[in-house]
């Protein structure tokens, strides 16, 4: 038709048409969130993961301490420990709530963990010991109901669903102070740790190469205590019964005094004897120990196998 304009050539494609940028891959980020056992067995699988277990009575000071062991890095390094991560930042700060001004508290608490049955909760954290830049541990520490101990204390049938202390690096037992001081419940608070000690062992759940540390917490109640003499000769007693009904049986056995929160002894700073307890944490370690394997110098073989493995073992003895 008269007028009309034909419809131009179609353009053939490019020879090589622009490929679209790869997207980034999705980066998978912790939920923060305290970590059942499932997650906590599937972390260990995928590194070496050093399991502190905290055990004590209700309200010994077990969530207070580990509250603190977070808290104490965030003003910089426990020197010369360095901060190295944390796949539970939430969880640490819903422990610590309520110890920040935002709580409105008149004094610092700690929320209590409650009792859910034998399901141990684990919060992570990563640490630099402040010597190898390279060398970094990840501890998984329990925040376990003291209910959960009471159990166990009392059963070594119950002690055994507690399968998490056959992995332990470190067994934390608390003595609380602000308990040791009331003489009617200062006997019966060190017979319940003692009870719990026992338990583990007859049941087998606590392994040979386990550290035990006996922690004398809110020691700022000894500190503040009028009779000090008395007080000491209380915990040289007490100390002297542990090491002579356990220290045969407790190869790595030793006590220590902290005050994570110390509100009775003003000269007493936040977190004391806790940096103790994290360096000994980093330091001490059953999977950390030499194998100290010899092979024979002289095997008696005949193979080729086994007479390189003469001329090398000669070689390490006369280098």
């Amino acid at each position: 038709m008269a007028g009309t304009i034909p419809n131009p050539a179609p353009h053939p494609p490019p020879a090589n048409p622009p490929v679209a940028p790869a997207l980034p891959e999705l980066i998978g980020l912790p939920g923060g969130a305290v970590l059942s056992e499932m997650q906590a067995q599937s972390m260990a699988m995928d590194r070496p993961v050093r399991l502190v277990v905290t055990a004590g009575a209700v309200d010994c000071g077990k969530t207070t301490l580990l509250s603190i062991v977070y808290e104490l890095f965030q003003t910089g390094p426990v020197s010369p420990i360095l901060f190295a991560g944390c796949d539970t930042f939430p969880a640490f700060e819903q422990r610590c709530h309520l110890s920040r001004a935002d709580s409105e508290n008149d004094e610092a608490q700690t929320s209590r963990t409650p009792y859910d049955g034998p399901h141990p909760e684990y919060i992570h954290l990563k640490i630099q010991d402040g010597v190898d830049s390279d060398v970094h541990t990840d501890f998984l520490f329990t925040d376990v109901s003291g209910e959960m101990f009471e159990y166990a204390r009392n059963s070594t049938d119950e002690c055994k669903r507690l399968t998490f202390l056959l992995r332990a690096a470190h067994l934390v037992v608390f003595l609380d102070c602000e308990k040791a001081m009331q003489p009617g419940k200062r006997w019966g608070m060190v017979q319940d740790a003692k009870s719990l000690l026992q338990s583990c062992l007859d049941s087998e759940m606590l392994s040979p190469a386990c550290f035990v540390t006996v922690v004398w917490a809110k020691c700022d109640f000894f500190e503040a205590a009028k009779d000090k003499p008395a007080v000491e000769a209380f915990v040289t007693g007490v100390q002297e019964d542990f090491q002579t009904t356990f220290g045969n049986r407790i190869p790595n056995f030793k006590f220590h005094r902290c005050a994570a929160r110390p509100t009775r002894f003003p000269n007493m700073k936040m977190g004391f004897g806790v940096r103790e307890l994290l360096s000994d944490w980093i330091k001490k370690s059953p999977q950390g120990k030499p194998l100290q394997l010899e092979p024979p110098t002289d095997n008696g073989g005949t193979r080729e196998i086994e007479q390189f493995a003469k001329r090398h073992n000669a070689q390490q003895v006369n280098p």
